[in-house]
């Protein structure tokens, strides 16, 4: 083993001499950055922070302005610090309140560069690229939300993990105790990923001893007394571990009761396998992944299925040099077992589906290169694109048809050949004459060089339309609708609106007080951690738990539900707080005009707020 190491090492320095830094792959690498980096913070503070963000963001401004020396319950600790040390040197807003959860994003898309000699530096390139656009990826670095600190965390320590199985490294044993240590005050997911890899090592262990051949469990025994063997590498990893978890959970020391916020993690974690109120039914995060992550899903799914057919599961897959862990295997099982948890929980919380998607995306990335080099190899280029554009154009109409189908109503009617049909209807005819061309297509393409070019050609047909739909998708969940409660994602949302009620009340108090915060406030704690993060800078601001007399103050903010004892001496002015959504029931056209547009009935405000104003001012 150590001549296998003093070779790497020999051959690694021996490139390094002769390759310069800036390689066409680390061009690549820097360009997919960028575009993941672009597409988290443009606008970052475009969607108002909804209610568990206000929580998070709420509980730190206030300790870092003295106001609350604890934080309360179901603070996250990570994000807790991470908004601590924001505030503390940028100022709080909705984009310092994001940075944390939008620097995990960016990490998490560059992580596989570390996987390359797994994946292949191609599949590696392809899944953080696949990261980077991924609506979910995207949409939950731009939250306030402990999921993509969970699965940043997570792939980090796979990561580190397989590194150190491949190379026996100690840096890289290292910077999977810093990922394990951040991941358990991130979120109650690690616990999630921490039961997935353990399950994987026994069923490692199971398998091998019940087959009698190699499965890859001997890689970890071996890993594990290399660990043995190596004086004092457990106990440093073990100090990095807790350093960084003290650090993290602690806000730097300055916070101790951070280790019990850490430790609810865990009651939260088996908590989350309860049934729950308002749960979402089953097909909910199906449909989320359909709706968001289909080309992942797909080439992922197609990925896995090639290498169990090919027999590699408990065989080595990985580049020279590296140990038998049979990783395709590995990511295979954690997606599924991931989504196996999702199922049993019940919450089902959008966010889990993170630890579904990044496997996913890991075996599509492998899966992309490998058909690249399949189709290379086979000179079908020149045909694969004809058979891909053809396909293309004629998916585009179809496209255009239910489209059409879906915006045209049923009020007209027309015969043809002694038949009375809505005209909507002509729609769907034309759509299904596409795909009888397209079968002809395929049927055509076989006869003329093999079935070969069908999938080289059906391939680069499904990267351009899933993922032209996949970046759609993403622009409008994350920009174009952010605050849109019919996006699936959302399903309940913060009114735009919440930030009209913070201008109104800047607007009064300059023209009161001179000054956009120093207007004397009563807030009926009601309202709720929304409200009052949007009036957190209104120094003047008094917060009753029950308005039960009339205010003191020449302004107030209640819920308009309320029956409060305002009397004639307020005028009041009402703004929506919060609109929710649900699609169940659709059918049809308005199945479809929403599975297309993201259109139909429009959310209902189910809270709203106003704004009392005395007459005497």
């Amino acid at each position: 083993m150590e001549a296998t190491d003093q070779l790497v090492e020999r051959m690694e320095g021996q490139r390094a001499e002769t390759t310069p830094w800036l390689t066409v792959e680390r061009a690549a690498y820097l360009a997919v950055g960028l575009l993941a980096a672009l597409l988290r913070l443009y606008q970052l503070g475009l969607r108002p922070l909804g209610e568990s963000e206000a929580v998070q963001s709420l509980a730190a401004f206030r300790f870092v302005e003295g106001a609350a020396q604890t934080a309360p319950a179901g603070t996250v600790p990570a994000l807790f610090t991470g908004n601590v040390l924001g505030f503390t040197l940028m100022g709080s807003s909705d984009i310092v309140a994001r940075w944390l959860p939008a620097a995990a994003g960016l990490i998490l898309v560059l992580l596989p560069y570390a996987l390359r000699h797994r994946l292949g530096r191609g599949g590696a390139l392809a899944s953080s690229l696949l990261l980077a656009i991924s609506p979910s990826m995207v949409f939950f670095s731009r939250s306030v939300d402990s999921a993509i600190l969970v699965a940043c965390c997570g792939l980090a320590l796979v990561v580190g993990l397989i590194n150190y199985l491949d190379t026996r490294r100690p840096l890289f044993l290292y910077g999977a105790a810093v990922a394990l240590g951040v991941g358990l005050t991130a979120g109650a997911g690690i616990y999630t990923m921490i039961l997935i890899i353990a399950a994987f090592g026994f069923l490692l262990y199971v398998s091998e001893r019940a087959q009698d051949h190699e499965t890859g469990w001997s890689s970890l025994v071996v890993a594990w007394w290399a660990m043995r063997d190596e004086k004092g590498i457990l106990a440093r990893s073990g100090a990095v571990l807790a350093v960084t978890l003290g650090l993290v959970s602690t806000v730097a020391v300055l916070y101790p009761a951070g280790l019990g916020h850490t430790a609810d993690l865990i009651g939260t974690w088996v908590q989350s396998f309860l049934p729950g109120t308002g749960e979402q039914p089953l097909i909910y995060p199906v449909l989320l992944l359909l709706r968001y992550e289909l080309l992942i899903v797909l080439l992922g799914l197609v990925e896995l299925v090639r290498g169990l057919a090919a027999g590699r599961v408990g065989q080595r897959d990985a580049a020279p040099f590296g140990s038998s862990f049979p990783h395709t295997a590995f990511l295979g099982f954690w997606a599924l077992a991931a989504l196996l948890i999702v199922f049993v929980g019940g919450h089902r919380s959008a966010g889990n589906l993170l630890l579904v998607v990044i496997p996913l995306a890991l075996l599509a990335g492998q899966g992309i290169e490998k058909a690249w080099h399949w189709v290379s190899g086979r000179y079908l280029w020149v045909g694969a694109v004809g058979f891909a554009a053809v396909a293309v154009g004629l998916l585009a109409f179809f496209y255009l048809q239910l489209a059409s189908y879906g915006l045209t109503n049923n009020s007209t009617v027309s015969t043809f050949a002694g038949i009375t049909f809505y005209n909507s209807v002509s729609y769907l005819l034309l759509g299904l004459m596409a795909l009888l061309f397209l079968g002809g297509l395929v049927v055509a393409a076989v006869i003329w060089q093999g079935r070969e070019l069908v999938l080289a050609g059906g391939w680069l047909a499904v990267l351009i339309i899933f993922g032209l739909f996949g970046f759609k998708a993403m622009w409008g969940l994350n920009f174009a609708r952010a605050s849109d409660a019919r996006e699936l994602m959302l399903l309940q949302a913060t009114a735009p609106d919440v930030r009209h009620l913070v201008g109104r009340l800047e607007a009064l108090s300059r023209e009161l007080r001179g000054d956009a915060h120093t207007l004397a406030l009563t807030t009926d704690a009601a309202t709720g951690p929304v409200v009052g993060w949007y009036l957190r800078d209104f120094d003047r601001q008094i917060v009753v738990e029950d308005l039960d007399t009339p205010p003191d103050t020449l302004a107030a903010v209640t819920l308009a539900a309320q029956d409060l004892p305002i009397g004639e001496t307020f005028r009041g002015q009402s703004f929506p707080l919060r609109t929710h959504w649900l699609p169940w029931g659709l059918w049809e056209q308005d199945l479809v005009r929403w599975l297309l547009f993201t259109e139909g009935s429009l959310p209902t405000v189910d809270q709203e707020v106003v704004l009392w104003v005395s007459s005497d001012r």
